[in-house]
């Protein structure tokens, strides 16, 4: 008797009333609305607002200062949903776009101040019916003058219910089920002193996206700021040599403050070799309305076990020959050649005795 395999995907949306952070102003109390949503998120906007004409909180707070800031929760419907409560700080996504939400992006060593280890707030909320509910996040500040920004978001999604899911469809034994989450930038500033930017090209290794090959520059922001306007030119070449054998440039990127930018270099189908490599990269990015430009110049190593694992498992068409079999092709043949002559001299040496 067959049995229907039933594979659940789901499609996360990432629905962000801060949008638009740092080129559009918002109401001070904007709500995010969708016809197919289950609940309505608004934020209450406190007195040391910097601007409040925006929806997200950018806030002025002062060293070891205490505050707690409310986000209203609507229940649209006719029963009571859970909602589950994030706090996260940000982070750069492959494509150079800031990531609020809850992430496998891992915060780098420089971040000082994760957003998530300066407030506390409760990690579920149930709303009645047709009501609404204020969520408390509790913001204590360190004890020393932090300059620059601590950068992050407030996430907000429904509890999984097999009842109340967002929405879904079956056939053939496929289920999609869509799931919504709200996401609210929040800035936190001590000082208006502006900090000096600083990018470094941290290191260049070989990857793979989404089943593409790629040569990963990993450009870091090593600043309490946000880099906005970023645009990447790479090139890599083999080392020592004048051309470029792979490039890559795009433009309209940002890298969160402290947080590094996965810069990919794709291979379009050529396939990847061991060797020794130099990535050099420039990178123009803005600051405080400032654009400055950056140039590095790192060298890189890809192992045979590496290339042939990527190359196997990529899901692009590989282009040119497979010489990857030519190097142990030519130790063996070496060693074979050694063995061959050590055996000639061992007999010449036992016939010369007798």
């Amino acid at each position: 008797m067959l049995k229907k395999t039933l594979h659940q995907s789901r499609i996360i949306f990432i629905l962000t009333i801060c949008l638009g952070l740092f080129l559009f102003n918002f109401s001070s109390a904007h709500v995010a609305h969708a016809a197919e949503l289950s609940f309505s998120v608004s934020t209450n906007i406190p007195n040391n607002q910097i601007d409040k004409s925006r929806s997200f909180f950018d806030l002025e707070m002062k060293p070891s200062q205490k505050q707690t800031v409310t986000v209203l929760l609507t229940n649209n419907t006719s029963q009571a949903i859970t909602v589950n409560v994030g706090v996260n700080a940000a982070k750069t996504n492959l494509n150079g776009v800031i990531e609020y939400g809850k992430s496998s992006l891992k915060n780098d060593k420089s971040l000082k101040y994760p957003l998530e280890k300066l407030v506390r707030y409760p990690k579920t909320v149930t709303i009645p019916a047709k009501q609404s509910q204020a969520v408390p996040f509790t913001i204590t500040m360190p004890n020393k003058l932090y300059k620059g920004i601590v950068l992050g978001g407030l996430t907000f999604q429904q509890k999984d219910d097999s009842k109340a899911s967002a929405s879904s469809s079956s056939q053939k034994g496929t289920v999609v089920q869509n799931k919504f989450v709200y996401a609210v930038a929040m800035i936190l500033r001590e000082s208006a002193q502006a900090v000096k930017p600083v990018l470094a090209l941290a290191s260049a290794q070989p990857n793979q996206a989404d089943g593409r090959n790629l040569i990963n520059a990993r450009i870091l922001n090593k600043k309490s700021l946000l880099m906005s306007s970023v645009k990447v030119s790479a090139k890599v070449y083999r080392k020592g040599q004048g051309t470029p054998i792979y490039s890559s440039t795009i433009g309209n990127m940002q890298i969160a403050p402290n947080n590094a930018l996965n810069y990919p270099i794709y291979l379009k189908g050529a396939r990847m070799q061991a060797g020794s490599y130099t990535a050099r990269v420039q990178v123009t990015a803005t600051a405080y309305k400032n654009p400055q430009t950056w140039h590095f110049s790192k060298n890189f190593q890809i192992k045979a076990s590496t290339a042939g694992s990527l190359n196997k498992s990529t899901v692009e068409q590989i282009k040119g020959p497979d010489y990857s079999w030519v190097l142990p092709a030519v130790i063996i043949v070496l060693l074979v050649v050694m063995i061959i002559l050590l055996i000639i001299l061992l007999m010449r040496r036992r016939t010369s005795n007798k």
